[in-house]
């Protein structure tokens, strides 16, 4: 194997590696989005954790944009009107959040900040 072969093959494992991070921060985001909503829609446990395993699983797929219309739609059909700037903003803050645990190594969260 030659020099440039070992350099392709680390340039390719170091794409599948932050490939991966980003999809787990992007995961852990929007479990703590779900988590968030459900403290804001008051949800009891059971229920706060199928909406939290399904907001998960759409998000997987989902672009981002969708993603805020679907949870701003779920939020207001609990009754909650949340403005999309809002949700947009508590999305970045979620996402922060995530990177930093991953940096660290550890769950950070600690409540929402509203």
């Amino acid at each position: 194997m030659t020099t440039f072969d070992e350099r392709e093959q680390a340039f390719e494992r170091r794409f599948v590696h932050d490939e991966e991070q980003r999809f787990r921060a992007r995961v852990r985001r929007n479990l703590l989005l779900a988590t968030w909503a459900c403290e804001r829609m008051r949800l009891e446990e059971e229920a706060a954790a199928r909406f939290v395993e399904d907001f998960t699983d759409r998000g997987v797929l989902t672009a981002d944009e969708p993603l805020i219309a679907e949870l701003r739609a779920d939020l207001k059909a609990a009754g909650i009107d949340e403005t999309l700037p809002a949700l947009r903003k508590e999305m970045e803050r979620c996402a922060a959040l995530a990177r930093a645990e991953q940096r660290v190594g550890l769950a950070l969260d600690q409540g929402s900040s509203a």
